[in-house]
């Protein structure tokens, strides 16, 4: 009997699928990382799995504390969330930091989160040495970890568990280790706190962004200055202060993930300081611009 009612469906240009079956074809694609612990989280990045495995043919997934290394492309990066996964697509995927400078350069990572920009920056023979800055004590952590993974290949020489401002004070951020990456002044602005019921908070540290900058310039030499900044809510006043002190002008490349507030006052800053740049929206509330000098 439910053969022929299957017939008479499928007679009509309709299928029955076996909910387990589609369940089982879903995963089928992971099942070789199936003997990992948090079998599930794996299952919820799938597609950023998938994507730097037919990348990078040295893609290895291993259990590692409360999540996994993922190692590709000569690096090895702990992980432990989905957030985590999706900033590993944006960056290693997406390019969403990809350019090149035809002179030996150093890097100021502003808002370094887990170290995965800076060790795809790494990666860049025209890179000489990186200068990272994370103001929360566990993402700090977290990317310490992630570099002494790398010894080899990481080319930060200055981490410091500071964020960057306007002036020297003490902030309290909001915290869940599950979405690092949107932790700052922010706060409840991001959408992934502002319904988020497992918030802790972090007090951090601020120091003034023109004197750590212009420390790391004088020290450098006839060398371009490239700057990354997603600091979440801290790149209007870290732009302000770097332009009212002429920093600015220093820098010949800048890459800039804005929030919350819209792209036109970073906009002015970069116009009046010499910079010609370009930009897309990521949605309402965020967007990046790419700005540069000739």
């Amino acid at each position: 009997m439910k053969k022929l009612l299957y017939k008479a469906i499928n007679n009509l240009g309709y299928s029955i699928e076996n909910k387990k079956n589609k369940q089982q074809n879903l995963i089928k694609p992971l099942l070789k990382f199936s003997h990992l612990d948090n079998f599930n989280l794996l299952i919820l990045a799938k597609n950023y799995i998938l994507n730097l495995d037919d990348k990078f043919d040295d893609f290895i997934l291993s259990n590692d504390r409360n999540g996994f290394i993922i190692s590709f492309g000569g690096l090895s990066i702990y992980v432990e969330s989905l957030e985590e996964f999706h900033i590993l697509n944006e960056v290693f995927i997406s390019d969403d930091y990809r350019f090149f400078l035809n002179k030996k350069s150093i890097l100021i990572d502003i808002g370094t989160n887990i170290g995965i920009a800076s060790l795809f920056f790494s990666k860049y023979e025209f890179i000489e040495e990186i200068y990272a800055f994370e103001p929360v004590k566990d993402t700090f952590d977290q990317a310490q970890y992630n570099f002494k993974l790398n010894k080899k290949k990481s080319k930060v020489v200055g981490f410091k568990n500071v964020g960057l401002g306007k002036d020297e004070r003490k902030e309290t951020f909001l915290f869940d280790s599950k979405v690092k990456g949107n932790t700052g002044l922010r706060g409840s602005l991001s959408p992934s706190y502002s319904n988020n019921n497992n918030v802790d908070k972090r007090e951090v540290q601020i120091v003034n962004a023109s004197t750590e900058i212009n420390a790391i310039i004088n020290k450098i030499g006839d060398k371009k200055i490239v700057i990354k900044m997603d600091c979440e809510g801290a790149e209007y006043e870290v732009l302000e202060d770097l332009s009212a002190t002429g920093t600015l002008k220093n820098v010949d490349l800048i890459m800039i993930e804005w929030h919350d507030k819209g792209a036109q006052i970073i906009e002015e800053l970069l116009i009046n300081s010499g910079f010609n740049f370009f930009a897309r929206d990521l949605g309402s509330i965020s967007g990046l611009i790419y700005a540069y000098k000739k």
